[in-house]
């Protein structure tokens, strides 16, 4: 919306505009380019080019093209347009930085005489404390006169209470910026004005500057330290597909060719963490019982001779996705056989791997050819692959990325199939595909 001051006795006015999108490639001032590049350093896609949000887990960059107007009984006189750039880091265990660039997106017109940026005020829930800096502080000056281009930035330091152990916080920053603008006739004292950044946002971003603190439990790890996350970004898990290709294989197949496409980026369907050990324990031997790889597996597919056969499922049994979870646990895609009411590995494409000449092949098993209409996958693989594609590489990035129960992830499985799969839709036919993996 319109963010605007009160009408003089003419019925003339100045608003901020609601941001537009700024034209795509629009090339910044050479020295507004400098003047960003010095408030943003190391994060390249986070510029002025054009209106954009963007976020990973710990670093967002919300970039808006906003007008300047003066106006007349509401209708625009003059426009003057500017690039908002706003950028949020967590840059320590109890801290995090904004950095604010207001730039010209055009030169300023005549009709203004001067568009002064005068006073900034940031908002943030209690346990949050912005730490205001003065104007000195701005690296640029923040007015501009017609003919002017230069950048200007501002650092703001936030600090959040990390007194209290084992405590979530949920934060969402705010600021607002006055202005005075003076038209150039000058018959009348600057009119005063204002932008509140929550106030004006496209539709279905206004989430993504959500922050989350939280602090280690009094019996956390050793090692474990508070910290922050933007807790609507969902992070990326990867696989090592080269080192570990069978359980590569097995969770693209189920990621690629089921109707769910669990942890699939592209298909928008994210892995949920599910972080009760005992719920986990419950799902993984629905899928898996004990037994069924040592049963049901190829000994070709072993690395050495240390190693033994195990029963991999996809999607994790330590995600509200995974098949062993019924609805009434919470579960989202439980796999349930027919005439059954309890979850069960029977439901699930059911494969294992094998040595095929000088290549490692997943077949599924005998009459239990899938109709790609499963939610859920298990294979009889190596238990080396199967154990450290996960393991403490899943535990790490765990850690890094601040998982927590019920947070939204992906998986890039790293496997690459090239456009050549064969699919078959059930009754003995066959998926062939020559995997690569990156």
């Amino acid at each position: 919306m319109e963010q605007c001051s009160e009408p003089d006795e003419t019925g003339r006015q100045v608003c901020f505009g609601k941001s537009t999108p700024a034209p795509k490639g629009k090339a910044p001032h050479a020295s507004a380019k400098a003047g960003v590049a010095a408030a943003t350093a190391g994060v390249e896609w986070c510029n002025t080019d054009f209106e954009s949000i963007l976020a990973t887990r710990f670093i967002e960059c919300d970039v808006r093209s906003v007008p300047v107007i003066i106006s007349m009984d509401g209708v625009p006189q003059a426009v003057a347009k500017f690039m908002f750039l706003r950028m949020i880091e967590f840059d320590g265990q109890n801290t995090f930085a904004e950095h604010l660039t207001i730039e010209p997106a055009q030169q300023i017109l005549p009709a203004f005489r001067e568009i002064n940026f005068v006073g900034w005020n940031r908002l943030c829930e209690n346990f949050c404390t912005p730490q205001e800096q003065p104007v000195t502080a701005w690296k640029g000056k923040p007015w501009r006169v017609p003919g002017e281009m230069h950048s200007a930035t501002l650092t703001t330091p936030y600090t959040w209470d990390t007194s209290l152990a084992g405590t979530d916080y949920r934060f969402k920053p705010d600021i607002q910026i006055d202005a005075n603008i003076l038209p150039a006739d000058g018959k009348i004292r600057p009119f005063k004005t204002g932008y509140q950044w929550s106030l004006d946002y496209d539709g279905g971003t206004e989430d993504l500057d959500r922050i989350r603190c939280d602090t280690p439990a009094a019996d956390a790890p050793a090692g474990s330290v508070p910290g922050c996350v933007f807790v609507n970004v969902a992070p990326t898990y990867t696989f090592n597909a080269k080192a570990f290709p069978q359980a590569a294989a097995h969770a693209w197949l189920i990621q690629k060719a089921t109707p769910k496409h669990p942890g699939s980026m592209t298909d928008q369907k994210p892995l949920y963490y599910m972080g009760d050990e005992a719920q986990n324990n419950c799902s993984r031997g629905r899928i898996c019982p004990t037994g069924w790889a040592a049963d049901n597996g190829d000994a070709s597919a072993l690395v050495d001779a240390g190693d033994t056969l195990n029963c991999d499922e996809f999607a994790f049994a330590s995600s509200y996705n995974s098949g062993g979870m019924s609805s009434t646990e919470g579960g989202i895609n439980p796999a349930i056989p027919p005439g059954k009411t309890t979850p069960s590995g029977d439901a699930c494409i059911s494969m294992y791997a094998k040595k095929h000449g000088s290549m490692i092949h997943l077949f599924s098993q005998n009459g239990a050819d899938p109709t790609f209409n499963e939610v859920c996958g298990r294979a009889a693989i190596s238990g080396m692959h199967n154990q450290e594609s996960m393991g403490g590489h899943f535990a790490n990035f765990m850690k890094q990325m601040r998982i927590k129960d019920k947070d939204a992830y992906w998986l890039d499985t790293r496997i690459d199939d090239g456009g050549t799969c064969t699919y078959g839709v059930g009754g003995g036919q066959p998926v062939i595909c020559q995997l690569a993996a990156q």
